[in-house]
């Protein structure tokens, strides 16, 4: 029982027994002057009565002395007739006339219909009156005794109708009462809960602050609980920033701070593979004659002139969302951006600005520029030796003009487009489609959920392509929410063949088509025992979009959507997680279960103790949002032993067991 019922509870003991009193004693109040009232009126009956037969029987005989019996009974059987004279004009139920020794000489009735009073009601609410009594004689001697009894039913009915408005002013002050008490509960209550809802925000690592009520008590304990969440970020975000300083001692170069040549290719590799990013663009930059700087600005000279460059490209990481930037060599940068048309704006600005730099003058550094723009699927070498062509051209150039190069499958004609479009959804429609999956196993090897990935047939009877091959341009052709409904409608029957948890990606540019969501809850509600062993996959970037920056955020009602799902049982994370730490306390908002870690922040892990020592601080800040790390792509056995090692809740990759009787990625 909750303190609130059990509140509720104590008002009412307390309550209804005082209003019950109240009315009980008010009760008794009107019966006595009820009572009092009608023995008044007997009283009152019987002593004028009693005048009237003292005076008649004063006409009537003499008594100034004595009387024999005989005279005594002559004027009794006198007063008969008087007093049923006097009762026949009365209003009297009962009239008694006593002789000397209290018997009944004359007796009169009149009992009138019940009164509209109900039978309990008399039963519990007597009224207890005694006759009216008075004595009939002339002078001092007696000659007998009167006793009236008058009509009760109007008292009934005045003490009934008393007793209902009196029952129905207390049961009209009892409700008062009960809503006011309600009215201050609630009150009460909204503050409560929402310290509540702060602990157990804080329960699942967000942090929350309350507003401060008006109940002292209440305004205290909001006061500090608000306290603990600031000191809690502070801590968090102490912690994301030590984890982000391991990635970057584990994966960048120590001179300019930009990710190292195989980090740059993993991160290239996930934006060419993204069929829900636009075309991206990718430049190349090489500082020519690098060792003639060297020459002039010396070793530290020539560290700050590529530090300089680094910063430079680092502004464009900071400010463009999905940007990359790399050091590839000793001389030679990369920079990506998820977008088309910017190469030669972006060059001549790199230009511009490096040219300015005083170390450029004084070193007389000389720099080649070169890129592709439109790039969108396809391998991260290729788009690698596209630049790289490029930027020959660049630096053969000698006034070193910057040189840009179209993707050639972007710049492919409509007519292609429109074949492309047509053959996926002709295979969508067709049912010419499976998933392909490779485990996600714990450390002692247990399956967690089977990674599963969408392969179509584009030609009837051909081979079913990864996605890789068709994903991007499904993405132009707007048709990723039908790719990720047919996916998990694949995943659903999948599940309910062999019981087997599945996990399947949603994009962000499904969830920002309208209706996605709720078709996507009815494939659920359709198959509840199955919908609870699936898990779903969202893009890193969507989850810290829409809490950082719900203007930006694909869907506006993200949270409710995935609160949803969640109540049906599906378990939502988040994958490809790792660019940015200080990130994580926005996704864990959202309500998520697990995050997927990518392969590129976790290479190495096994005999490099910066890489080590950050898997160890992003597992670490993972479990104290209260969600379960899971490593992504995990190729080197020895990677995958350490990573159990430092506690990681599950892995995927090729050093991962196989699963039996499953079409592997």
């Amino acid at each position: 029982m909750s303190m609130t019922q059990r509140l509720a509870l104590l008002l009412l003991a307390v309550l209804l027994p005082a209003l019950l009193g109240s009315l009980a004693l008010q009760l008794a109040a009107l019966r006595d002057a009820s009572a009092t009232q009608l023995q008044l009126r007997n009283d009152e009956a019987a002593a004028s009565l009693s005048l009237s037969l003292s005076l008649s029987m004063s006409v009537s005989v003499s008594v100034s002395m004595p009387m024999s019996m005989p005279q005594q009974d002559a004027l009794l059987s006198a007063l008969q007739p008087i007093a049923a004279a006097n009762f026949d004009l009365g209003h009297y139920r009962v009239l008694r006339l006593l002789g000397p020794a209290g018997q009944v000489l004359f007796e009169r009735r009149n009992e009138s219909r019940p009164p509209a009073v109900p039978g309990w009601f008399r039963q519990l609410l007597p009224l207890d009156v005694t006759p009216g009594a008075a004595r009939v004689g002339d002078g001092g001697a007696d000659v007998s005794r009167v006793e009236v009894e008058t009509h009760t039913d109007q008292a009934w009915v005045q003490l009934w109708s008393s007793t209902l408005r009196t029952a129905g002013l207390s049961a009209l002050i009892a409700l008062l009462a009960t809503a006011l008490a309600t009215v201050l509960l609630r009150g009460w209550r909204r503050p409560l809960a929402a310290a509540v809802a702060q602990a157990q925000a804080l329960q699942q690592g967000r942090f929350v602050h309350a507003d401060v009520p008006r109940w002292p008590e209440l305004a205290q304990l909001t006061r500090s609980m608000n306290s603990m969440v600031d000191r809690l970020r502070q801590v968090f975000d102490a912690q994301a920033g030590q984890v982000a300083l391991l990635r970057r001692q584990a994966h960048a170069d120590p001179v300019t701070g930009l990710p190292r040549r195989e980090h740059f290719i993993d991160r290239l590799q996930e934006l060419l593979a993204d069929g829900g990013a636009p075309p991206s663009t990718l430049l190349l930059l090489r500082a020519r004659r690098l060792d003639e700087v060297n020459r002039r600005l010396g070793h530290d000279g020539t560290d700050r002139l590529l530090a300089t460059l680094a910063e430079l490209l680092q502004t464009y990481v900071q400010r463009v969302a999905g940007a990359a930037a790399g050091r590839l060599n000793g001389s030679d940068f990369a920079l990506c951006l998820p977008a088309s048309g910017v190469a030669h704006e972006t060059a001549d600005s790199l230009r511009a600005a490096l040219s300015a730099s005083p170390l450029t003058r004084n070193g007389g550094a000389r720099w080649a520029l070169g890129g592709v723009e439109g790039l969108q699927g396809g391998s991260a070498g290729a788009a690698l030796a596209a630049a790289d062509a490029a930027l020959a051209e660049s630096e053969a150039d000698l006034e070193g003009a910057s040189v840009i190069h179209a993707h050639g499958e972007l710049v492919a004609d409509p007519a292609g487009a429109r074949a492309w479009r047509e053959q996926i959804s002709a295979a969508l429609a067709d049912g010419r489609v499976r998933l392909a999956a490779l485990p996600l196993r714990d450390a002692r090897g247990r399956l967690l959920h089977l990674q599963c990935a969408l392969r179509v047939q584009l030609q009837p009877g051909g081979d079913f392509h990864a996605a890789r091959r068709w994903l991007a341009l499904a993405g132009r052709s707007k048709l990723l929410p039908e790719v990720d409904q047919t996916a998990v409608r694949l995943a659903l029957q999948a599940v309910a063949g062999d019981g087997l948890p599945r996990a399947v990606r949603v994009s962000a540019a499904s969830l920002a088509e309208p209706g996605f969501a709720s078709a996507l809850g009815a494939s659920l509600a359709a198959q509840p025992t199955a919908a609870a062993q699936l898990w779903l996959d969202l893009p890193e970037h969507l989850g810290t979009h829409a809490v950082g920056h719900p203007e930006d955020a694909p869907l506006p009602g993200l949270r409710d959507t995935l609160a949803g799902w969640r109540a049906r049982g599906v378990r939502v994370g988040v994958e490809h997680v790792g660019a940015a730490p200080q990130a994580l306390a926005g996704l864990s908002d959202l309500g998520l279960d697990y995050v997927k870690v990518a392969a590129r922040h976790l290479r190495g892990v096994a005999d490099d103790v910066p890489a080590r020592d950050h898997a160890s601080g992003l597992l670490a800040l993972v479990h104290g949002m209260g969600l379960q790390a899971l490593a992504e792509g995990i190729t080197d056995p020895r990677d995958l032993a350490a990573l159990w090692a430092l506690g990681w809740d599950g892995a995927t990759g090729a050093a991962v067991a196989p699963q039996e009787g499953i079409d592997p990625a």
